[in-house]
């Protein structure tokens, strides 16, 4: 019996050993190491040449340009001393197909850059030379997590590419209303919608339908300034003064369970230097009405210059990355006393 009990507190005693020890070393395991993602110093594009006209009789208005990144390596190294992050650059047609996908390192001063020739790059990367690509095409420049492929910055740039045989047609913009309008409206395309119209000013919003979304913009008066006063003045009488963002009819973009393709929001920089929707998963974003436009109301009662980013998602991506957003395009404008 004695020699039963014996045995019994030894596998008992060794059960309890293993246990320790297992615990010791969990506890002597260095955990990974977690790094900062590096700051972004700079980032830009040379020339900063929005539109590309092309024409093949003309042969010297091809032009180098420079796409670049500059990081913050320092405090950024790995456990090994390297840098685990890379510079991607990335090109769409105006269908939102991709015709380059590469990555290059940083150097040590954390520089990296990407050099295309313009305009001859949309022709030689358009499916059929002989009916080139004309139209919107996008640069994405990011910084990548080497092992999560994850963008942690984005920069992206919207250039027109167009027929030099033809005359540029001059910027759409909307009925002016009041005291005029002065947001040109530049060509944007991504899938199927495309940007009709924006600006910043005073609304009124009709509802139509029973749907929700079944809601006319009214505008009562867009301008690149408005006095605080006036702004007050709009919300009290039942008003909203706010960002308009207008698009094809929503019936044209929804999928087969009936529902918008696309959700829209915004980065609103402040005079101050706060900047509202910094974080992508925080972002205030909102379908459009129907037929197709929406506003981001803002209460705003500091003087200053604002700067409003539109951006666009696809509603059915997995993640609310920064990659997830394309940007639109931006507008200013200055609120006085």
């Amino acid at each position: 019996m004695n020699g039963v009990i014996s045995d019994i507190t030894v596998k008992g005693f060794f059960k309890q050993s293993m246990v320790l020890f297992a615990a010791i070393v969990c506890l002597l395991t260095p955990a990974p190491a977690v790094y900062a993602q590096p700051a972004l110093l700079d980032a830009g594009m040379s020339p900063d040449r929005a539109v590309w006209a092309f024409d093949r009789d003309v042969h010297d208005a091809a032009k180098d340009v420079r796409f670049w990144m500059r990081v913050q390596r320092q405090g950024n190294l790995n456990q090994y001393g390297t840098f685990d992050y890379y510079f991607r650059v990335r090109v769409f047609r105006p269908d939102s197909s991709e015709v380059w996908n590469t990555q290059y390192g940083f150097n040590e001063q954390g520089y990296s850059e990407q050099t295309f020739t313009f305009p001859n790059f949309f022709y030689d990367r358009s499916p059929d030379r002989r009916s080139p690509s004309f139209g919107t095409w996008r640069v994405r420049t990011a910084v990548v997590e080497k092992d999560t492929k994850r963008e942690v910055s984005v920069k992206e740039y919207s250039l027109q590419f167009i027929d030099g045989k033809k005359p540029a047609p001059p910027p759409t913009a909307g009925p002016a209303v009041g005291s005029g309008k002065p947001f040109p409206v530049p060509r944007f395309q991504y899938g199927k919608w495309v940007l009709k119209d924006w600006g910043i000013g005073i609304y009124d919003e009709v509802v139509t339908g029973n749907n929700t979304y079944d809601r006319e913009i009214k505008e009562l008066n867009s301008r690149d300034t408005f006095s605080v006063k006036e702004v007050m003045n709009a919300w009290s009488k039942g008003h909203k003064f706010g960002a308009l963002l207008a698009g094809p009819p929503v019936k044209t973009y929804i999928n087969s369970n009936n529902m918008p393709l696309y959700l829209f929001g915004y980065i609103l920089k402040r005079p101050g230097g706060e900047i509202d929707g910094r974080n992508p998963q925080h972002r205030v974003s909102q379908y459009c009405n129907n037929p197709g436009s929406l506003i981001f109301p803002f209460d705003l009662r500091k003087p200053g210059r604002y700067r409003l980013e539109f951006l666009l998602r696809e509603r059915d991506r997995p993640s609310w990355e920064e990659s997830s957003w394309v940007p639109i395009g931006g507008i200013d404008f200055t609120l006085t006393e």
